[in-house]
């Protein structure tokens, strides 16, 4: 090539650069395009985890562990073709293996081996794929090796504090010399001496660092726990906000668990806030404490931030409810004023409506056997409640009611005046105490098959005590806890001393116990174990006197919230189970079964961890009298039930079967003699 100077030659070249260039692409994409398939960017093959198998040798179980990994073996086979062939929704994936995933998960489960002090663990994995590649097998193996021990605590930062809370903190310690090195255990005692101090006049303490030293000669462990307390504090003065809706200082004050000039105590500060909270005027309450101050020793002063309801309402009712087991329906109209004539006073009365027993009308849409009975009941009632009674822990109220029920064999008509008093006990326990004037007018419809005294009017002065003991985890599902109850009430002893005021009025005593209790198996509560007892018995203590324990006195079993194999009210040892007895054992053994902790939406709409499945067993009876109790009459029910959990409740449904029926023929009393779906009795519940 020749050019006639540098620059051209420079042209010619950069033009012959280009087209080379252009050249080279093409061809490239020329080559690409004829490039087989699935040598294309193509997509990384994913490999399905057929199984995974864990083996440890030391006490840590297995299940432990698994529960921590994110690799996880794929669901049953119906759930992967749910998910595949009819909707995302539905069923669950399969679960694929990622390498770096599963490191990860075996790092952590090292961690947590070393949280319980086994610092020396060996894991060991075997990973064997299936012939196609396409599935893999996962083994892993721990040896947890020796155990550490703690062989020395010492806490820094706090030999300048009162020598009291000095040795309360050195001796009740979380943390036991020569026990296993737990390190949840060191956590829980640093927040234990955490709290100590913000509730003895350090509310600014803290843990500065915590140092832990194992010794390569015994494997065992030494802790140091350093902290800053910071200054020491006096509640100071109280500023409250203009704006409270209306409510004297005082009012507020008063729900205070402390005084200016204390020393400083956060758990008093919360449980003030609290206080005044159950007030009732404020939507929400917050009590702040200001530790600007730089003095030696000093006071915090405290500001009530508040915000306000409306002192009065009136609001419609719509109501469904399950009272004394019987599903309910109906309206209801109500007045509130929340400080009426000052003090915090509550007043109310509402009125309301509502059909019971609904389950039976769905019976009679059915199969249209019989004539429909609408079992009724209208109540007027009203309230005041008093929010301070000799202290904050307690208040008191005074209620009027007058109800109209209807039942199959009977009406009733009640008039109540109630005077009753809530005691905060303890931070669990909550016990009250009501005196009730009541008089009862049960009319029956075939009254000539009753006694004389069952039929007369009634008016009676009862007394009742409660005590009861909440540890549940949530009111309305709980997963783990205890709740207790006992109460006991006594009917004649006043109205005798005031000469029975010249109506029939009876003389009884009646005991009461409630429990149930609630435990979870699995870090993701997704398995629960629900058991009731109650236990209930009532006795005339006078034979001069025969008048029988009042109506809305006895008790009642079946229904949706009691043995549900039978309806609302109609199992009973005895002839007429509608008029109640004086003796009750009941209860039920339930397992509950979240379907899809991890589940996303049906249609939608509906969240798939909502669901929860149930397996129940329920049994009672009730009897007239304590001799008459066998435990042949004890009724057994058996079901199966669903659970969709909302705001306000579960909503329920349940199918119930008749496991053992004490009042049917001696070789028709248990279910394996029925066919179980042609004569088998089964009943169908409905709930919130």
């Amino acid at each position: 090539m020749q050019c006639d100077s540098k620059s051209k030659c420079f042209g010619k070249y950069r033009r012959i650069v280009f087209f080379g260039h252009v050249v080279f692409i093409l061809l490239s994409c020329v080559v690409y395009a004829n490039t087989p398939a699935q040598t294309q960017a193509e997509k990384p093959k994913q490999i399905e985890v057929n199984s995974l198998v864990m083996k440890t040798t030391g006490k840590i179980r297995s299940e432990e562990l698994l529960s921590r990994m994110a690799t996880q073996a794929s669901p049953w086979g119906v759930w992967i073709f749910l998910n595949e062939n009819l909707t995302e929704k539905l069923g669950a994936p399969r679960c694929f293996f990622n390498q770096n995933i599963f490191n990860q998960d075996i790092n952590q489960i090292r961690e947590y081996l070393t949280e319980y002090g086994y610092f020396n663990s060996i894991i060991d994995t075997v990973l064997s794929f299936a012939s196609d590649a396409k599935k893999i097998n996962i083994q892993i193996t721990i040896d947890e090796g020796n155990l550490s021990f703690i062989d020395s605590v010492r806490f820094d930062g706090i030999n300048g504090i009162d020598s009291t809370l000095l040795s309360t903190i050195k001796n009740s310690s979380f943390i036991a010399l020569h026990k296993p090195y737990n390190r949840q255990k060191i956590i829980d005692e640093q927040n234990r001496i955490v709290h100590l101090l913000t509730n003895s006049g350090y509310p600014l303490a803290e843990v500065d660092s915590v140092s832990q030293v194992r010794y390569a000669s015994t494997n065992n462990i030494s802790v140091v726990i350093r902290f800053r307390t910071g200054k020491k504090y006096l509640f100071g003065d109280i500023h409250i906000p203009k704006e409270r809706s209306g409510v004297e200082d005082e009012v507020l004050l008063r729900q205070l668990d402390f005084q200016t000039g204390e020393i400083y105590n956060e758990e008093k500060r919360l449980v003030s806030e609290q206080n005044l909270n159950r007030l009732g005027l404020f939507e929400s309450v917050n009590l702040q404490a200001d530790f600007s101050s730089d003095s030696g020793s000093a006071l915090a002063p405290l500001r009530i931030t508040v915000r306000n309801q409306d002192l009065q309402e009136i609001k419609p009712e719509l109501l469904a409810l399950n009272e004394n087991n019987a599903n309910s329906i109906g309206l209801g109209l109500g007045y509130k004023h929340r400080n009426f004539f000052g003090g915090a006073r509550n007043f109310s009365i509402t009125a309301n409506g509502r059909l019971n027993q609904i389950e039976r009308y769905f019976d009679y849409l059915l199969d249209r056997a019989g004539k429909p009975i609408t079992y009724s009941k209208a109540e007027l009632q009203s309230q005041l409640i008093f929010p301070y009674f000799y202290s904050n822990k307690t208040s008191a109220n005074i209620t009027f009611t007058g109800e109209a029920e209807r039942q199959k064999e009977y009406t009733l008509n009640t008039l109540r005046a109630k005077v009753g008093f809530v005691t905060q006990m303890a931070t669990y326990t909550i016990g009250s105490a009501d005196l009730n004037i009541e008089r009862v007018d049960p009319k029956f419809t075939n009254a000539s098959l009753l006694k004389v005294e069952d039929t007369t009017k009634q008016f009676n002065v009862i007394e009742a005590l409660t005590l009861q003991r909440d540890k549940t985890n949530n009111i309305f599902s709980p997963s783990a806890g205890f709740f207790h109850s006992i109460s006991f009430e006594e009917a004649g002893l006043i109205n005798t001393t005031l000469g029975g005021l010249g109506l029939p009025y009876s003389e009884y005593f009646k005991i009461t116990f409630l429990g149930k209790q609630f435990i979870s198996t699995g870090d993701l509560q997704n398995n629960i174990f629900a058991f009731k007892l109650r236990a209930g018995y009532a006795e005339l203590y006078n034979p001069k006197n025969r008048t029988p324990v009042p109506l809305p006195r006895r008790f009642f079993v079946g229904g949706s919230g009691s043995v549900r194999g039978w309806k609302d009210r109609t199992l009973s040892a005895f002839s007429s189970s509608n008029v109640g007895g004086n003796v009750v054992l009941e209860g039920s053994i339930e397992q509950r079964l979240q379907w899809m902790p991890n589940g996303g939406k049906l249609f939608n709409t509906f969240e798939m961890q909502r669901f929860w499945s149930v397996l129940f067993l329920d049994y009672g009876n009730t009897w007239l009298t304590m001799s008459s109790v066998k435990v042949q009459d004890i009724a057994l029910a058996v079901g199966i039930g669903l659970r969709y959990e909302t705001f306000v409740g579960p909503l329920r449904i349940d199918v119930a079967w008749r496991l053992y029926d004490p009042d049917a023929p001696r070789n028709e009393q248990w279910l394996t003699q029925h066919s179980f779906f042609t004569t088998s009795y089964s009943l169908i519940h409905f709930g919130i």
